[in-house]
């Protein structure tokens, strides 16, 4: 749902890989405000491979992006769709026509409920059900640095001092105000998301 694109910077050898619900945004904009020379390559939320393939010169960039415990995650891209499309509403009704629209949020904003958009969202959406390691890695090449969002500001500030920034706070954007996350899920749900994301689970230790 977002629309940051993939970001490098050439003077900084570079490549920041967007994986969605992950605090993208926030990295998104610290590295436009603090780069001169950010440019934009492929689809927005493009995997390392499909960048490599379309730019292989980028093969020894140094490469960073951010993964999120994937039950927390869902819940969040749940409750950032349930609010674009209440945000929608309310414009509509206004006589307002809203900016973005798109085939994705239109369709999961229609579920009723948490557990269709698990059960029925991840058939019917392939990004749903995509792990965000396969976003990170291309063959055997990994992305040289993954961060956590469950420590956010100091991954941050490790790619910061990488890179030679200012070593600014983080201004976490599109963060969700909801409940816990083991609320959401039933054993059905829980146990759907895990086998989805089963290669992240592994990589990186996740636990519900």
């Amino acid at each position: 749902c977002s629309l940051a694109p993939m970001l490098i910077s050439d003077s900084h050898r570079m490549l920041f890989v967007h994986v969605q619900k992950t605090g993208g945004v926030s990295v998104d904009r610290m590295l436009r405000a603090q780069i001169d020379d950010i440019r934009i390559v492929g689809p927005r939320h493009s995997t390392l491979g499909r960048i490599l393939t379309t730019e292989p010169d980028l093969q020894d960039y140094w490469t960073f992006g951010f993964v999120r415990n994937p039950w927390a995650r869902m819940v969040s891209w749940w409750s950032m769709i349930q609010n674009l499309g209440k945000s929608y509403e309310r414009k509509t009704a206004r006589g307002v026509e809203p900016r973005v629209v798109n085939r994705f949020l239109l369709s999961t904003a229609g579920y009723q409920d948490f557990e269709e958009f698990i059960l029925r969202g991840m058939e019917e959406h392939r990004r749903l059900r995509r792990p965000q390691i396969d976003y990170l890695t291309a063959g055997d090449r990994r992305a040289d640095f993954i961060g956590r969002t469950e420590s956010f500001a100091a991954d941050l500030r490790a790619v910061q001092e990488r890179l030679g920034l200012p070593l600014l706070e983080p201004d976490q954007h599109n963060r969700s105000k909801h409940a816990t996350y083991p609320t959401f899920y039933t054993d059905t749900t829980r146990d759907k998301v895990a086998a989805a994301f089963a290669p992240d689970i592994e990589a990186f230790g996740y636990e519900f």
